[in-house]
């Protein structure tokens, strides 16, 4: 099975990246991610075991009593045919904190992709031609959730399945994201 951990947007956030879409959308062409499939990525594993999967589940619970409390989404870019939206310099702290779940991911036994992290959300693929970078009114994403989700490629794309999530501690009471809401 294929699977990451993620955080999912809280719904006024989703709003917003939606917003960031169409805008987005206009200038470079391209489609539009599914309200569904918009997330951060925090480490990619690729296909696992169902052993793997517990792995990355414990690893998971652990780091989500540190998970920083939010993200400032300001600038947007494209690689590729990917339009992106991101912190313009992303914070220090999540950063370290992706780092060591990837570490304890791999120490348990769950290969994890070896690319530097780079926060971003992907909102559009297939552009027409490149976004040119730049800035973007803040967006304060908050960071309450880690959860695990199993990727199905399907002919029309990517399908999210959650398969569990652990919340912050000090996170809002009955806030999900938004995979959580429409399964």
């Amino acid at each position: 099975m294929r699977a990451f951990l993620a955080c999912l947007p809280p719904p006024d956030c989703l709003a917003a990246l939606q917003a960031w879409q169409a805008g987005l959308q206009e200038c470079a062409g391209g489609k539009p991610l599914p309200a569904a499939q918009l997330h951060l990525t925090l480490a990619f594993l690729g296909e696992a075991t169902p052993l793997q999967l517990q792995s990355a589940a414990d690893c998971a619970e652990r780091a989500a009593e540190s998970l920083p409390a939010a993200l400032v989404l300001d600038a947007c870019g494209s690689w590729r045919d990917l339009g992106w939206c991101g912190p313009r310099c992303p914070p220090d702290d999540l950063n370290r904190w992706a780092e060591r779940l990837r570490a304890d991911l791999r120490a348990a036994g769950v290969a994890t992709d070896g690319r530097p992290y780079r926060p971003h959300v992907t909102l559009l693929r297939g552009l027409a031609r490149p976004l040119p970078a730049r800035r973007l009114p803040p967006l304060v994403w908050p960071l309450e959730e880690v959860v695990l989700l199993a990727s199905e490629l399907r002919a029309a794309g990517a399908c999210y399945r959650r398969l569990d999530g652990w919340r912050r501690p000090d996170a809002r009471p009955g806030v999900a994201g938004a995979i959580a809401r429409r399964e």
